[in-house]
């Protein structure tokens, strides 16, 4: 992982919260929709006193700011607070509307609009310090009410008996990533981008994307990671970090191709209407196995994500990514399929790994698909997409 991955997801929650809105948010407005959905005091005012710090530093780099914030009790060093570093490294990324309408909220950019009124150079500037009239909130033990993606990834990777020293030794790496989307008043919406680099695969890294929601930021990125680790976790462990341990998450089948046989090792998320059994789902991707003889694949580990939504029986969004990206030929083939159910709204949602085969290592683990593994008769999930 890279940065500051504790925080990360805290400080993409408190961007959201200054420009969400066409207008600009008061303070108390800011504070509110942080604690309103479930960040904690503490937290929510370094994130409103912070991120315009560190964006104002990103926008006027030139001018000597100082390290340091004046509070009524005591001085505090910027550099002792882990979330001014993770809103200063995100700093460095942000550009546009987002990086002057959070910066020019800061009291130094006020402070320097004066002085360059006056005729001041920026180059010649030493600002004083910045100084709350309140004190801020002791630090509590924890997250904050923002659990970190990275963190959740890690664990449940433990879980399934991958430490980190076994992903040292591998050289893989890996990092999850929050999107906050616009939802309705009181829920809030979490897209968790969860990462793999690893040197067996043909991309740089795999990317598995699951959405969460609900009426605090701990509901929606709990959504998330449970919906990665009962269905993308599980192909990546089996199928590239600890081969054979899938413990029957897993389907897998043999792609026979001209470059050397795979196995596609992959897991399936069913969302049906309420009452509705699950289907046997293969004959509604029976077509990307053909799809994927015809691709051109290089002898390495391919990644393979399915998405489609059915409504009454006809296919409604197709996404088929192949290595992170778009895949015609694929979604061709996934549309081209019949329905799981000829009626209500039904999401299936497929990941898998294409592990070129090993015929000594690999003899034995073939097994036939069945490709309902994770069937959840739930309809008020909401999608990002």
């Amino acid at each position: 992982m890279n940065g500051t991955p504790g925080w990360d997801a805290a400080v993409e929650i408190g961007i959201a919260a200054f420009c969400e809105d066409v207008h600009s948010p008061s303070d108390d407005e800011v504070v509110a929709r942080l604690t309103g959905a479930g960040v904690e005091a503490w937290l929510a005012d370094r994130l409103l006193y912070f991120l315009p710090m560190a964006y104002v530093r990103r926008l006027l780099p030139d001018i000597a700011f100082k390290d340091t914030l004046l509070t009524p009790s005591r001085r505090v060093r910027l550099e002792t607070e882990p979330v001014f570093a993770a809103a200063l490294t995100r700093a460095q990324r942000a550009d546009g509307d987002e990086l002057e309408r959070i910066a020019l909220r800061s009291s130094e950019a006020s402070a320097v609009a004066k002085l360059v009124d006056r005729g001041a150079k920026p180059e010649t500037l030493v600002l004083t310090e910045t100084a709350l009239t309140e004190d801020l909130e002791p630090v509590r033990r924890g997250d904050g009410g923002v659990p970190s993606p990275a963190a959740a990834f890690e664990e449940v990777l433990r879980e399934h008996g991958v430490r980190a020293g076994r992903l040292a030794k591998s050289g893989a790496r890996i990092d999850a990533r929050i999107v906050v989307h616009p939802s309705r008043p009181g829920v809030v919406l979490a897209q968790v981008d969860f990462s793999l680099a690893h040197p067996a695969l043909a991309v740089p890294a795999l990317v598995a994307t699951l959405p969460g929601n609900g009426a605090t930021w701990r509901e929606a990125i709990g959504q998330a990671v449970y919906k990665f680790a009962t269905s993308a976790l599980h192909p990546l462990v089996d199928g590239l970090l600890k081969p054979g341990s899938g413990h029957g998450c897993v389907d897998q089948d043999r792609c026979d191709h001209p470059t050397g046989p795979f196995d596609l090792v992959s897991s399936t998320q069913l969302m049906l209407p309420r009452g509705r059994s699950a289907p046997d789902l293969w004959p509604s991707v029976d077509g990307l196995l053909d799809a994927l003889r015809a691709e051109s694949l290089t002898p390495q580990v391919h990644g393979l994500g399915v998405y489609l939504l059915y409504q009454d029986g006809q296919v409604q969004t197709t996404e088929v990514l192949l290595d992170n990206e778009p895949w015609p030929a694929g979604e061709a083939a996934a549309a081209a399929g019949p329905a799981p159910v000829p009626d209500g709204e039904v999401t299936v949602r497929i990941f898998g790994l294409l592990v070129p085969v090993n015929e000594n290592a690999r003899a034995g683990r073939r097994q036939r698909p069945t490709l309902v593994r994770w069937a959840r008769a739930r309809r008020d999930d909401v999608d990002p997409r």
